[in-house]
């Protein structure tokens, strides 16, 4: 096959795959054709705010503190996400308690949390864009930062890498030298409180100038312009989130110098346990050279290792994350995310499971996962709030099985 035939199948592959892709986002979000965030029930919305449900509903019937929602024809009352916020604001300023408060204050540190690991296929993309619509359901301000010119998280929040988002639009300007800011190149999502930079293959091109800017600027760190540009940029979010490329280039190596937390998923299978490892060596070898120049750096609030595609079913697993529990020591989250049908069903239709509801595939399927995925993003909050040195923040179990993590119900 000659190079212009070879040339021409792979431009037909790759627009044959984005038709494909904006298509499923058109069917699954008809009729308006486009991503947008669902309603929340009564129970769901009690759990997210930390009280009852019987309170909630008398909170927000017509005439209470907080009338809101909206009354469906089986009487049944669902809430938007701003709604809940609005409630959720508007019960610590009622009653002062700092369980309700979800902005950090001047003196708390931006928590900046990388999710890194140079082995493809490892889950990054999943766990940073679920912890980071975690985090907003939760009311903080979050900043998601696509760092991978693949750009599969920029995809999830229903963007075309190549048509909808300009090679001005993610951080390439940043990393050119263009400017030293994020302004550019922050975009609103459909998820009140999410805010996101998107990628495409221009960050690919900036790993090949950066280099070159590197021997052009002989005082530039190039290890820091990330962290510049989020400080310059990013001082009204409480955490941001970076998801990091499957390799150790400088978009990774200015995702660990620009981040106060990094977390680090690894499937429990014996290849990804060795790429992990190289992965942690090749780290360290990066920060022993750079700690030659700059020994003032970096410093970072936590390390922690994220278990994740885990198969419950799996007795090699088990005896892999024995091992790593073992020798990681604290290192390693008590929670691992594990593979459900409800979580594959979820990412074949271009969604996250958290913009889903339990219509994918049966109820338990739909429960068990949600119970995985939110006792590892609550355990990945509670190092977030250790990190600030606050009480951690309210939360109801459901009834049925605490998917929403937490022992105590909270009630006013």
């Amino acid at each position: 096959m000659k190079l212009s035939r070879l040339k021409e199948r792979l431009s037909h592959g790759a627009d044959v795959c984005q038709i494909t892709q904006q298509r499923i986002v058109e069917l699954d979000n008809a009729p308006e054709e486009r991503k947008r965030l669902r309603q929340f029930p009564t129970v769901e919305a009690a759990m997210l705010l930390g009280v009852s449900e019987s309170y909630l509903r008398q909170i927000t019937m017509q005439g209470g503190d907080f009338t809101c929602g909206t009354v469906a024809n089986n009487y049944r009352r669902t809430f938007a996400l701003k709604e809940l916020h609005w409630i959720l604001d508007g019960l610590y300023k009622k009653t002062g308690d700092e369980r309700y408060r979800r902005h950090r204050s001047p003196s708390e540190k931006l928590q900046v949390v990388a999710v890194a690991n140079f082995k493809g296929g490892a889950a990054k993309t999943t766990t940073a864009v679920h912890l980071a619509q975690y985090l907003a359901l939760r009311g903080y301000r979050v900043l998601a930062i696509d760092l991978d010119s693949q750009a599969s998280l920029t995809s999830l929040f229903g963007l075309q890498p190549d048509t909808d988002v300009g090679a001005e639009a993610t951080l390439y300007p940043v990393f050119r030298g263009d400017c030293d800011n994020l302004n550019s190149c922050i975009r609103p999502t459909y998820w009140p409180r999410l805010d996101l930079v998107p990628a495409n293959l221009s960050l690919s091109q900036a790993e090949f100038e950066m280099p070159v800017r590197a021997q052009r600027e002989r005082n530039l760190g190039f290890w820091l312009v990330l962290r510049e540009a989020i400080q310059n940029s990013a001082m009204n979010y409480d955490v941001v989130i970076l998801d990091c490329p499957p390799s150790l280039g400088f978009m990774s190596i200015n995702a660990i110098f620009a981040s106060t937390g990094v977390i680090v998923p690894v499937p429990p299978s014996m290849i990804d346990f060795a790429s992990t490892g190289q992965f942690f060596r090749m780290c360290s070898q990066v920060l022993e050279q750079i700690e030659e120049i700059d020994p003032d750096s970096k410093e970072v609030d936590f390390f922690k290792i994220l278990v994740a595609k885990h198969i419950v079913t799996d007795q090699n697993q088990k005896q892999i994350m024995h091992l790593m529990g073992a020798n990681f020591g604290d290192m390693l989250l008590e929670n691992a995310m594990a593979v459900t049908t409800a979580l594959d069903g979820a990412g074949l239709r271009k969604r996250t499971y958290y913009e889903i509801d339990d219509q994918v595939g049966t109820r338990q399927s739909y429960m068990r996962g949600l119970a995985f995925l939110n006792a590892v993003n609550a355990e990945i909050e509670g190092v977030l709030i250790k990190a600030w040195d606050r009480q951690m923040p309210v939360r109801v179990p459901l009834a049925s099985g605490a998917a929403w993590g937490g022992k105590s119900e909270a009630r006013i």
